[in-house]
């Protein structure tokens, strides 16, 4: 059997280290994102997007700049590539995932995230026009199922519900978009793994997201919050310096240093991290139908990765 990157030698130790932050980072960043849209001093969802994408971009240009003490030549190919993948992943995918918290309880976010590498998969197959090994359309209706049983109840009024009464249809929407865009986005952004640092990408990436989502802010005519709490202060910090900027540069690494089947690894740890920390922090309840929902939807992603090795 051929050997996974995983398995070859000269894979330095920071890669993995970059795998454990996507597994830690990831997971928490939707219980920091309903801390910050929580409460009386809530800042709206267009106002925390635009401030932490401005933050993040700052912060990792920076850190960019430094790194490699000049800003690097652009193709225009280079620049549509990371205005695309950035509008994509941090516009659609994280935007409106960060919108659906507004009505859901954190571990229900990442949970139906955790989905992504399903959506990859369908999108993968849809732009190279093939048809699925059964192995992988096993995967794909397992998943699917699975999802139903994650979200089945909201949608049939128990005193469960992880979605706020009147939402569910809404939400649930949302969080299909945010899936598939930002799987969307990962397949766009791949031609530039091989011709920028993961810096300078991730600069990009997050400028184009910055721009559009402040015009969608001005455009809101939202007054601005009161003081925000010491734990919105907290969970603002950690949404630009941990799941921004070192999760998606710690992305960008494990993507160009493990295969494909380790690196979208993290959709099983995301949504296990996620959930105890809803549990532990906000008091969030799953319904025990919904955590059979979240083994099943790991099931099919451990199917469908299985077949892709």
């Amino acid at each position: 059997m051929a050997s996974t990157p995983a398995d070859r030698p000269g894979i330095p130790l920071s890669a993995y280290g970059h795998l454990i932050a996507i597994y830690l980072v990831w997971g928490g960043s939707y219980l920091a994102v309903k801390i910050c849209i929580s409460g009386p001093a809530a800042i709206t969802v267009p106002q925390l997007q635009s401030t932490r994408m401005w933050g993040a971009t700052l912060l990792i240009g920076l850190v960019a700049l430094a790194r490699t003490k000049r800003v690097p030549r652009l193709t225009w190919r280079d620049i549509a590539l990371c205005t695309v993948s950035g509008v994509l992943m941090w516009v659609g995918g994280n935007g409106l995932a960060t919108l659906a918290s507004r009505h859901a309880a954190s571990s229900f976010i990442v949970m139906s995230m955790g989905a992504i590498p399903l959506w990859s998969c369908l999108l993968e197959l849809v732009v190279a026009r093939t048809l699925p090994a059964r192995r992988t359309l096993l995967g794909l209706a397992l998943g699917l199922g699975g999802l139903f049983l994650v979200v089945s109840p909201t949608l049939i009024g128990t005193r469960a519900a992880i979605i706020e009464p009147g939402y569910a249809g809404l939400t649930v929407l949302l969080l299909v978009g945010a899936g598939l865009s930002w799987s969307l986005g990962t397949i766009v952004q791949r031609p530039l793994m091989q011709r920028m640092r993961p810096e300078w990408a991730a600069t990009a990436q997050f400028l184009a997201a910055s721009l559009v989502l402040s015009t969608i802010a001005a455009g809101e005519h939202a007054p601005l919050p009161d003081m925000p709490s010491l734990h919105q202060w907290l969970a603002f910090g950690f949404l630009i310096v941990f799941a921004s900027v070192i999760g998606l540069t710690s992305y960008i690494r494990v993507i160009g240093a493990f295969s494909p089947v380790i690196a979208t690894t993290f959709a099983y740890v995301n949504p296990i991290v996620g959930v105890l920390l809803g549990w532990l922090m906000l008091g969030e309840e799953i319904a025990p139908v919904s955590l059979a929902g979240l083994a099943v939807v790991l099931a099919s992603i451990a199917i469908v990765l299985s077949g892709r090795r």
